[in-house]
């Protein structure tokens, strides 16, 4: 399945999230993932890492687990969002799973 959300981030910054998912029976999981907007990344080049850690997450994890799991991905390239944080981006995957489902 395909999802997607787009959400203004308090201070103006405009966030989208599309992604598909996979069910292998009983649990279904993001499959991939792509993150835009007017955010910035340092260095630019880590959003394909942060996009690749949320590939395979449960469609059912908690904003805490794709906050953490975002950190993580920043923390091992050493890389910072600028206008976005990871829990808003976390938020905007989470409104995207469930608006669809």
């Amino acid at each position: 399945m395909k999802f997607q959300a787009t959400k203004k981030i308090p201070g103006g910054k405009l966030v989208s999230v599309k992604m598909e998912t996979t069910s292998n029976g009983a649990a279904t999981h993001i499959s991939n993932v792509s993150i835009y907007g007017d955010f910035f990344l340092h260095p630019e080049d880590a959003i394909t890492h942060v996009e690749q850690a949320l590939q395979g997450l449960s469609t059912e994890s908690s904003i805490q687990i794709f906050t953490q799991e975002i950190e993580k991905a920043l923390a091992e390239k050493s890389a910072s969002f600028i206008g976005v944080t990871p829990e808003n981006l976390a938020e905007i995957i989470v409104n995207a799973l469930h608006s669809n489902l």
